[in-house]
């Protein structure tokens, strides 16, 4: 009977374990957090920069591959672009922000710095931006 017992348990234990998936890590989590961010454009041929600010990205909680940039470029802790994330690629999808500006562009990590290359458009006219985004 003991011998039993032990090969019912053991089965068990298999079928338990056998049915254990792991979870594979969030892909987000290697851009969450708090940065420092410089901006460069061109403007009539002459290189552009704005006043490094702080911005941080969050993850979304209704989109499992979607972040949260909040004060993006610099326009207010109300202004909070979305972005998603595949792998080491962030794409931000057009969208109008609160100040009207209409933004798209896409950008990469290494875990440590965040660059990412957006169009800004307004009242007719398109600015190229790049942003540097350094982890704090």
């Amino acid at each position: 009977m003991g011998m039993t017992k032990f090969i019912v348990f053991f089965l068990i234990s298999i079928l338990a374990f056998s049915g254990c998936k792991k979870t594979p890590p969030d892909v987000r989590d290697i851009f969450t957090g708090f940065y420092t961010v410089g901006e460069t454009w061109t403007e009539n041929s002459k290189a552009m920069s704005k006043p490094a600010f702080s911005m941080s990205v969050e993850k979304a909680a209704l989109n499992s591959s979607m972040v949260l940039l909040n004060n993006f470029a610099n326009y207010g802790s109300g202004t909070t672009v979305e972005a998603t994330i595949n792998e080491y690629i962030i794409t931000i999808p057009q969208q109008t922000l609160p100040n009207l500006k209409v933004i798209s562009g896409t950008g990469h990590t290494d875990g440590l710095t965040m660059t990412i290359n957006y169009k800004e458009k307004f009242n007719g006219t398109s600015v190229d931006i790049i942003a540097t985004a350094k982890r704090k």
